[in-house]
């Protein structure tokens, strides 16, 4: 496959296959998860250059799902120095489950009935596992929050639902729009 003008090895194409059409080379539509390294890893690379701090710890577990899968509790350099660490990599839903109820935490609002959100990243964020129930739950609850993230990512929105890749198509349609009456 072609990326860039660049031939590259699929082992190192990590792309839902239903999506891979939009990284070849010639089609204007683009989906990437730079606003996640402009939010994200920027912020933390500067508080590291600017604290002296060497290393980056996260909350990350691998029980959240999609690239955390493959995630390390220790990411080194090339010289061996620790860079990264994600000590709750390891960490499955039910320990979460039971230390939240047995240290009494206290939640986000968001994580509880009636909203019920497993994760609480960028709101409507296309590379939700579970976009079209945050969409859904946002449509019943906070209707604004649902407007705002289909103005954001309308683009990007309108091709998942018109290839049915985590939202469903806004047009619904169902067995008695196809029947016609009996004329007598």
């Amino acid at each position: 496959m072609k990326m860039g003008g660049v031939e590259l090895p699929t082992s190192m194409v990590v792309c839902p296959k239903s999506l891979v059409y939009q990284i070849k080379d010639g089609l204007d539509f683009k989906c990437s998860d730079k606003c996640c390294y402009k939010l994200k890893k920027e912020p933390a690379h500067k508080y590291q250059l600017e604290s002296g701090k060497s290393i980056t710890i996260t909350g990350m577990r691998k029980d959240e799902g999609g690239n955390r899968n493959n995630l390390n509790c220790v990411v080194t350099d090339k010289d061996g120095k620790a860079i990264k660490f994600h000590p709750l990599a390891v960490v499955s839903d039910e320990w979460e489950d039971w230390f939240i109820k047995s240290h009494n935490i206290d939640l986000c609002k968001l994580y509880l009935p009636p909203f019920n959100f497993r994760r609480t990243g960028c709101k409507g964020c296309p590379f939700s596992l579970d976009l079209q129930d945050q969409l859904d739950v946002m449509e019943k609850l906070l209707p604004v929050e649902k407007k705002q993230c289909e103005m954001i990512w309308k683009p990007i929105y309108d091709e998942y639902r018109r290839i049915n890749y985590r939202l469903k198509s806004q047009i619904q349609t169902n067995i008695f729009d196809f029947i016609e009456e009996e004329k007598d």
